[in-house]
């Protein structure tokens, strides 16, 4: 028995703690082969063709927003983007919603401890250039809600010239609040 003890306690401390965050993350789900993504970010933030973003199904954006009765610090909070405090520097005019529509094929998840490539839920885990993200990044395929803690939304990344392409809408943090 003593034996066994040794050898499971030498197996969890051999394992590296990126294998130990993606064993502890939950699941996520498999998108459909088609769908809208949205990418919230302060109104001044730019990317390249090249460049990818960070992106959240639309339709579970909205779901947050009425979950939290368009809050908008508390909604920015839920995804992970601002802290437990929210702040003034993080007032709803500075933000904006980009809305796309995608292909699954297009979008990679944000996993760190996995193989890039890997398949997971429908989709391939991004490369290692692509698995970072803001200062509340779990590197799960989810973000984390900054005030409880808990888990947030499902998070893809995508290429913008990839996003872009059949057509986008940008509006208001405050427009997408209202129901725009």
């Amino acid at each position: 028995m003593g034996l066994l003890l040794t050898g499971l306690l030498a197996l969890v401390l051999a394992q590296t703690p990126a294998a130990r965050a993606a064993s502890a993350c939950q699941a996520v789900e498999a998108p459909p082969d088609a769908f809208q993504v949205a990418w919230v970010s302060p109104v001044r933030k730019k990317v390249h063709a090249k460049r990818y973003l960070e992106v959240v199904r639309t339709s579970d954006l909205r779901v947050l927003v009425r979950q939290y009765n368009n809050d908008a610090t508390r909604v920015l909070q839920a995804l992970g983007m601002v802290g437990k405090r929210g702040g003034g520097i993080f007032t709803p005019d500075r933000w904006k919603v980009t809305i796309f529509d995608v292909e699954a094929s297009w979008l990679c998840r944000p996993m760190k401890g996995r193989t890039p490539g890997e398949i997971l839920s429908g989709l391939q885990v991004c490369s290692k250039r692509q698995d970072h993200g803001n200062r509340f990044f779990t590197g799960c395929g989810y973000s984390t809600d900054t005030v409880s803690g808990g888990r947030g939304l499902d998070t893809f990344r995508v290429r913008w010239r990839d996003a872009s392409r059949w057509g986008f809408c940008v509006m208001p943090w405050e427009r997408f609040l209202s129901g725009a």
